[in-house]
């Protein structure tokens, strides 16, 4: 970003020197008022058509740049979003698959299911919360 700052001042810079130069020059030369009119104007067309030039590239860039940081962008984000949802269908199908197998645990794990419910129910509320955000 440094860089294009220090171009585009070095740009400005040159084009106002390239002015000032030719004005001071054509305003000390040895010639008639009408001859240096005629010369100013000429420059000042040329200045202009140059600026026009310059102002079309950093325009066409300008675009150019901005259409492929959107395109990755775009892109990130569907990779992203799709990561976001493998990770969920994982989660559930982790707790589909753990589900099962509390039907088949003994008696004695009962205490422990409170536990595991409660993290179940987290683990569903975070699932959720991905969801809504993809």
């Amino acid at each position: 970003m440094a860089k294009g700052n220090q171009r585009k001042s070095f740009m400005f810079g040159a084009i106002a020197g390239g002015i000032i130069g030719s004005v001071t020059a054509l305003l000390l030369a040895p010639k008639a008022g009408r001859e240096i009119r005629k010369d100013l104007a000429e420059g000042a067309q040329e200045v202009g058509e140059r600026t026009v030039r310059v102002a079309s590239q950093v325009s066409d860039t300008t675009t150019r740049i901005a259409k492929q940081v959107g395109s990755t962008a775009s892109n990130a984000a569907g990779r992203a979003k799709e990561t976001a949802g493998s990770v969920i269908e994982g989660v559930r199908g982790w707790r589909t698959s753990r589900g099962d197998n509390h039907a088949v645990n003994s008696k004695s794990d009962e205490s422990a299911e409170g536990g595991e419910d409660e993290q179940n129910q987290s683990i569903e509320s975070k699932s959720e919360e991905l969801q809504s955000i993809t």
